[in-house]
């Protein structure tokens, strides 16, 4: 696995002179793309302007024309796209004549379906779970759903109710939705809503959640402009992460919004040493915005500034045990975090570092995201198995290197 070392001399390098270009959002882009084969009645699929060319969509999109095609083999593999996955079982299940096995990464089988496996059988689902109860794989018989009330657990995902919004017109009835335990994420729900809703004129915005490392950016360089090439206004904006504006705001980090679409980001150097100057760590329920936990997490610690962010235990179910790594890896560049299981604070706690430390990944994109801009500060960061931006951001390190960063790939094989 190789490491990706990442350098910083804010010295050295000249002002950002060409502006940094956001993907499109995976999150929509999963929406749209399911929505438009239900509504092409599996023909020829609109070509849509700004789709993000990532790990997730790829997969999905891939399944999605192998499905069109009849899928030679009957198998249909969605990579480590939890939202691609659990998206295109809710669509399998409820199409009637499909037959066929529902597959993933090793890393996403050991995330929970159980809770929309179960609501989907409720309605008269056919949905085997070949290897292990409430994991994939899947074997699954399509067939036309009874729809109606459908209970679900919004507990560990909100994906589970967006995935039986998006396919509700192909059951009998509609939906009449009844969550079970508190609906974590709920902005992304909101999202499906509004993207159904506005299905004929919705566009794949730029990604707000990939803004976010950028903001970090901007908050460990005072005074640095950053430019994002196009940026949604966060209020017509259907993403719940655009909150990134207001909360990275209340750090310090000022955000313009320009007419031509693009944003320019600058921390303000008196608000942020204010705001580290506090004795009192600012608590931040992030129950609904858990992408931008580790930005937050890892920025706001470098920038001295105290937090406790509250109602994250989904975070424990992501890509990995996002609270978890966080603290793992803080760790190792000097910060002691404290966590319970949902929340995640630092209250300036510092510890040594030993030589060479160098961070891991956990396989988990906004892992790497998160610790890369560490270098804006300590002038060096090294990240083994970076290459899982992939999954979201392919272009991330590219985009990074645009304010300055130089960023090299090693082969670890000897370490």
């Amino acid at each position: 696995m190789s490491i990706l070392q990442i350098n910083y001399d804010r010295n050295s390098f000249p002002e950002q002179s060409e502006a940094v270009t956001l993907p499109g959002s995976k999150s929509i882009a999963a929406r749209l793309l399911v929505l438009d084969y239900i509504n092409s009645k599996g023909e020829a699929m609109a070509e849509r302007d700004g789709m993000p060319d990532c790990d997730d969509t790829i997969f999905l999109s891939n399944a999605l024309r192998r499905l069109k095609d009849g899928g030679a083999d009957g198998r249909y593999d969605l990579g480590s796209g939890a939202a691609s996955l659990r998206f295109f079982v809710a669509l399998a299940a409820s199409l009637p004549g499909f037959e066929g096995v529902v597959d993933c990464s090793a890393q996403l089988r050991r995330r929970p379906l159980s809770p929309l496996i179960n609501a989907l059988r409720g309605i008269g689902a056919d949905i085997e779970c070949m290897e292990r109860v409430g994991y994939p794989p899947l074997y699954i018989k399509g067939k036309t759903l009874r729809g109606g009330k459908v209970r679900v657990d919004g507990s560990v995902s909100s994906q589970f109710v967006s995935a039986m919004l998006l396919v509700e017109k192909l059951w009998i009835r509609p939906l009449t939705l009844r969550i079970d335990g508190e609906e974590v994420s709920r902005p992304y729900s909101e999202m499906t809503r509004r993207v159904v809703e506005n299905y004929a004129k919705c566009e794949v915005e730029p990604d707000w959640s990939a803004a976010a490392f950028f903001y970090e950016v901007a908050l460990l360089c005072p005074g640095r402009e950053i430019l994002l090439g196009r940026l949604t206004d966060p209020a017509v904006s259907v993403q719940g992460d655009a909150a990134s504006r207001d909360i990275f705001n209340l750090l310090g980090v000022e955000t313009t919004l320009h007419d031509d679409g693009s944003a320019t980001l600058k921390g303000n150097a008196s608000v942020i040493r204010r705001m580290s100057y506090s004795g009192i760590p600012l608590e931040l329920d992030l129950n609904g915005m858990p992408d931008l936990v580790p930005a937050l997490a890892v920025g706001m610690a470098l920038a001295g500034i105290k937090y406790r962010f509250v109602n994250i235990g989904h975070l424990r179910h992501k890509e990995s045990d996002r609270i978890s790594a966080l603290q793992m890896e803080m760790e190792k560049i000097g910060f002691g975090l404290e966590s319970g299981s949902d929340w995640l604070s630092w209250t300036g706690r510092r510890l040594p570092v030993g030589e060479n430390e160098t961070v891991d990944s956990h396989d988990d994109h906004r892992i790497v995201m998160a610790f890369a801009p560490v270098a804006a500060k300590l002038n060096y960061v090294g990240i083994r198995g970076a290459e899982c931006v992939a999954k979201s951001f392919p272009g991330f390190v590219a985009e990074l290197e645009k304010l300055g960063f130089t960023a090299k790939f090693i082969d670890n094989k000897n370490r």
